[in-house]
């Protein structure tokens, strides 16, 4: 057997590597055996008594309901319960939308896609724009970041490489200096023994010498320990069949739930698409007025210039109720029908325009508002990198300054960025240095708390003993068997648990 659940095994094992620990538990392996006595003697010679009580945690039951199916349950039919809140959350805005006046309608949004990295940045540029400077620029912001990639991971290896050499020599001084304390920590554990041997051989000598030989009741009382308990009375279990029923009822219970909440959940989904459905139509209706409107309005009855404005503000705003809705080429034609144009031409280049404007992907932003409001994609790029630098030099490589300012830029941040590595480091060793330091500071006010810790499970475990051996004195028992049971008590004093490892 190997025993390894004792406090000082605990405490060394916290320094020590993988193979000190096979180490330390190889020491600790041991054979039981039995000796075979006269069961006579046995009685003496194991201590063994009339009549000892077990302990009442013995008996006690874990009355602990079982809850493993009710977690599970509670987690499907709860998600099932959030998809279902989260699906007439749809068909409440789908509903919504469709009363809310056009002026208050939530505007479209033109999605701005930001190039924060200066290699996507370079790939964009080589995609967007294929020509010699682009590849070249491309290509050596790949050599670049390459060299930083590698140069990066050179110090970040010699700096761990560092470290653990400086982390090994701190924790070979932790573990010489560790030895005076476990050297500390075993004498005193033997001295513990030896001073129980001696006290309690004193005490076995006394009470077999003829003058002690009548041992008053209060004497012995004052040895007795109780460790007696009554036993509690069982409960019965709950009945097999009942726990079943209940685990099916459980089941049963969550199947409906998951089925009732995802039939539910689809029909809010179909609920949703008829109300999504009935806010295109309702913008198709929005369509059809502007148009008929721009269909009857006439010169004579605003003006030239006002009848031009209000024609075109219309139809940008027809186009982008088209990119809304994102009409088909029939709608888009049936709404230029009821409009009024110059000529067939005129008509013909607005159909194809807002059909081409519906099926775009991609949409220039203004530098002032974001982009047109459609919802559309744009980029731009926002680099904070130095190889940004060297990038605008090798697309203009003829600019001094844009080379200067490269190598001035890139050798600060190399600076700070070694500087941060190197401090980091040392940090590093310091506080491995510091925590060494108190771990054996730690150890070391350990030492007496260990001490009383073995001192009090000893007592624990001998004073017992002690109380059997008075109880057989009082009941009669002979010098003789009375020295076999005092011998047994000093060999477990000195042999038994909880054992001393060096």
């Amino acid at each position: 057997m190997i025993i390894t659940n004792d406090i000082e095994s605990q405490r060394i094992k916290r320094n020590l590597t993988q193979t000190q620990k096979k180490v330390a538990d190889s020491v600790k392996e041991g054979v039981l055996v039995n000796s075979n006595l006269p069961l006579s003697e046995s009685y003496n010679s194991l201590l063994i008594a009339d009549t000892v009580e077990l302990p009442d945690k013995l008996y006690e039951k874990n009355t602990k309901r079982e809850k493993g199916l009710l977690p599970i349950a509670g987690a499907t039919v709860g998600f099932m319960a959030v998809l279902t809140g989260i699906t007439g959350l749809i068909k409440k805005s789908s509903k919504d939308a469709i009363d809310v006046d056009l002026a208050k309608k939530l505007p479209s949004l033109t999605r701005n896609v930001c190039i924060n990295k200066e290699m996507d940045q370079a790939i964009y540029r080589l995609v967007a724009n294929p020509n010699k400077k682009t590849a070249m620029a491309a290509a050596g912001l790949g050599v670049l970041s390459s060299m930083a990639f590698m140069g990066k991971t050179f110090c970040e290896g010699f700096r761990d490489v560092w470290v653990k050499k400086k982390e090994a020599d701190i924790q070979k001084d932790l573990q010489e200096n560790l030895i005076a304390v476990e050297t500390q920590s075993f004498s005193g554990k033997m001295q513990i023994i030896r001073s129980m041997l001696a006290d309690k051989a004193k005490e076995f000598n006394g009470a077999l010498t003829p003058e002690n030989q009548n041992l008053s009741k209060n004497s012995f009382n004052s040895h007795q320990i109780s460790f007696r308990g009554d036993k509690p009375e069982e409960k019965k279990e709950k009945n097999g069949f009942l726990k079943n029923l209940g685990y099916l009822a459980l089941g049963a219970a969550s199947s409906l739930a998951i089925v009732g909440l995802g039939y539910a959940s689809m029909k809010n989904l179909r609920a949703s698409n008829n109300e999504m459905k009935r806010g295109v139509d309702k913008v198709k209706g929005i369509i059809s007025e502007i148009a008929d409107n721009v269909g009857k309005r006439t010169p004579e009855q605003m003006g030239e210039e006002g009848y031009n404005l209000a024609n075109k503000m219309d139809k940008e705003k027809i186009s982008n109720l088209f990119v809304d809705i994102q009409a088909d080429s029939d709608f888009v034609a049936s709404t230029a029908e009821r409009m009024k144009w110059n000529n067939d031409e005129e008509k013909q280049k607005f159909i194809a325009d807002n059909i081409f404007n519906i099926n775009k992907s991609t949409e220039r932003a203004n530098s002032a508002l974001g982009g047109s409001g459609q919802d559309r994609n744009t980029f731009y790029s926002h680099v904070s990198d130095y190889k940004a630098f060297f990038y605008n030099w090798l697309i203009d490589s003829k600019n001094e300054q844009f080379k200067n300012l490269f190598f001035g830029i890139t050798g600060a941040t190399a600076t700070a960025y070694l500087g941060e590595l190197s401090i980091g480091a040392i940090k590093d060793v310091q506080v491995k240095k510091y925590n060494a330091e108190t771990e054996l500071n730690l150890q070391k006010r350990l030492v007496s708390t260990e001490l009383r810790n073995f001192k009090s499970k000893k007592d624990s475990s001998i004073q017992p003993l002690c109380d059997e051996f008075y109880r057989q004195k009082k009941n009669g028992k002979s010098n003789e068997e009375l020295k076999i049971v005092a011998d047994g008590i000093l060999n477990e004093i000195k042999n038994g648990a909880p054992y001393v490892y060096s």
